[in-house]
């Protein structure tokens, strides 16, 4: 079956059934927004505000401000006096050649006044003093708790990614799904087995990536098929689950990556509709993708041949 037919007969399937995947498309869209609310609220922080929060200012600040005041008053009046002074001593000294030499005495009064201009009125100057270190610690710790809650997201979406599957293999079923009844089945009533297998798969998935991350694509797509099995078959165990994954996607890989890319343009569509095209987007590349792995199953049929040898049971 060509891709045009699986996604002509997955709209079929579609219909009557989008008001039980509703809750479902809606989950990401709403992850997605608090993930980045929660991120512009964490770092936003105006210069203006770090350097008001970074400013430190002891008790003595007001008390210096007061002591600088009075200072400049009594410094600008001993100025007013010094210099009344020196110019009527000028006048009086300039007409008695006995006592004055000119040279002299402007060596001294401009070393005096020179002297004088060193010396700088008594100020705090140290008033404000900056802490960088509250602030890089204070960053630190927002970017280890975005980087956490970004590790937590990512694995609360392999875990719904993986609810999606179920509710399309019971879309398929003709099965009455809902978030509440996916969810009871996927974690309550499978969640041994569904969160280990999930955990595994993401774990060889990054190991194998380490490899230039090819090797780490082929095993993604080597094990595309493990939540599908594990809803197919109960009895199935996480590596069982695995194993069979990969046994039925050798030589599909390339026509499973195929599939997935054909539904781009969709991806586009949900992107810059912010997320309100995943309403129609997400149950139709699920559907889509379980009648994949079905016919995966019917071509490879022969691999159910020995059940009880293989240790599961023939769908």
């Amino acid at each position: 079956m060509i891709r045009s037919e699986l996604k002509k007969k997955a709209q079929s399937y579609l219909h009557g059934y989008y008001g039980n995947w509703s809750l479902l498309v809606i989950i990401p869209s709403v992850a997605i927004f608090i993930y980045f609310f929660c991120i512009m609220i964490l770092f936003q922080s105006p210069n203006s505000t770090a350097d008001q929060s970074n400013n430190y200012q002891s008790w003595q600040d007001n008390y210096s401000g007061k002591s600088n005041r009075f200072t400049n008053d009594y410094q600008n009046g001993y100025d007013d006096g010094y210099f009344d002074g020196y110019d009527d001593g000028y006048d009086e000294g300039l007409y008695q050649d006995d006592f004055y030499n000119e040279e002299d005495f402007r060596g001294k009064n401009l070393d005096s006044i020179s002297q004088k201009s060193v010396i700088s009125p008594l100020k705090n100057t140290n008033r404000m003093v900056t802490y960088a270190q509250p602030t890089t610690v204070k960053t630190r710790f927002k970017s280890f708790f975005a980087f956490l809650f970004g590790i937590f997201l990512m694995f609360v979406t392999i875990l719904y990614r993986g609810m999606i599957q179920w509710a399309a293999v019971d879309n398929l079923e003709g099965n009455n799904f809902s978030l509440k009844t996916v969810f009871a089945m996927f974690i309550k009533e499978n969640g041994k087995r569904t969160v280990s297998a999930n955990i595994l798969v993401t774990l060889y998935t990054f190991l194998w990536s380490l490899l230039f991350v090819i090797p780490g694509i082929i095993k993604q797509l080597s094990y595309g098929m493990t939540n599908y099995l594990l809803r197919k078959d109960a009895e199935l165990t996480p590596k069982e689950a695995m194993q069979l994954s990969q046994a039925l996607m050798q030589g599909y890989r390339l026509e499973y990556i195929i599939f997935s890319y054909s539904f781009v343009l969709w991806q586009f569509a949900t992107f810059f509709s912010f997320g309100l095209a995943s309403v129609y987007v997400i149950p139709y590349y699920s559907v889509s993708e379980a009648l994949f792995f079905d016919q995966i199953i019917e071509e490879k049929h022969h691999l159910f041949t020995q059940e009880k040898e293989a240790g599961f049971a023939d769908f």
